[in-house]
């Protein structure tokens, strides 16, 4: 208890009162039947952030993107474009680290900070926050929670950071696509070119199997 009313004190703008839990309780963490969910962790990054605005606005669909703290305090401008073209904006923690190997303080520090940042930029505190790798257990996800967001896992695994080929990231994507699966793509850091490219043939593919699009933690 003492932990967490110093982590509070730490960081007052993003600790939530208890009350926001049925706020919490109606975020969509999963896509509505009949879709999937194009999400895109690690940003935003000036080039790749783009390039992936742009091929979602001329297929008119919307996106989640889990948007690291540090680079969307580097790339701001990019921040509000993402938001500004009617995608949403969540959490990936403020430095991407394993949240189940640091300290009590650490966690308080990526878990709020990033809100703050989010915040102070597009004026919306993100609703979700997506842990890094995977990593999560059960103190993870009651203090993400604590800070009024909902835990996301990572979804279905596109392994785009791979950097296999943009052929073989859409092969395995759409191989692999059903009703409301939630895809795990990303924008952030270098060498995204794959992850542009291999894009345009996923839609084309998802259309095909009739299946739509909808956006999680919205």
């Amino acid at each position: 208890m003492l932990k967490r009313l110093f982590a509070l004190c730490l960081f007052p703008l993003t600790a939530i009162a208890a009350d926001n839990t049925a706020m919490m309780a109606t975020v969509n963490k999963m896509p509505v039947p009949g879709t999937v969910a194009l999400t895109f962790d690690d940003g935003p990054n000036p080039v790749y952030t783009r390039q992936i605005l742009a091929i979602l606005k001329k297929y008119n669909i919307k996106a989640t993107f889990f948007m690291v703290g540090t680079n969307a305090k580097k790339y701001p401008d990019v921040v509000r474009e993402v938001y500004a073209q009617g995608h949403t904006i969540a959490s990936h923690t403020m430095t991407h680290p394993m949240l189940t190997k640091i300290s009590e303080r650490q966690l308080a520090y990526e878990i709020a900070t990033p809100s703050q940042i989010i915040n102070s930029i597009i004026h919306t505190k993100p609703k979700c926050l997506r842990y890094p790798f995977g990593d999560s257990n059960t103190h993870v996800r009651e203090e993400i929670r604590a800070y009024g967001m909902v835990p996301v896992p990572m979804g279905f695994n596109s392994f785009d950071y791979e950097r296999p080929g943009s052929e073989k990231i859409a092969s395995w994507v759409l191989k692999n696509i059903y009703s409301r699966q939630v895809i795990l793509m990303h924008d952030g850091y270098d060498k995204r070119e794959q992850t542009v490219a291999a894009l345009p043939q996923i839609i084309e593919g998802i259309k095909k199997k009739g299946l739509g699009f909808s956006m999680i933690c919205a």
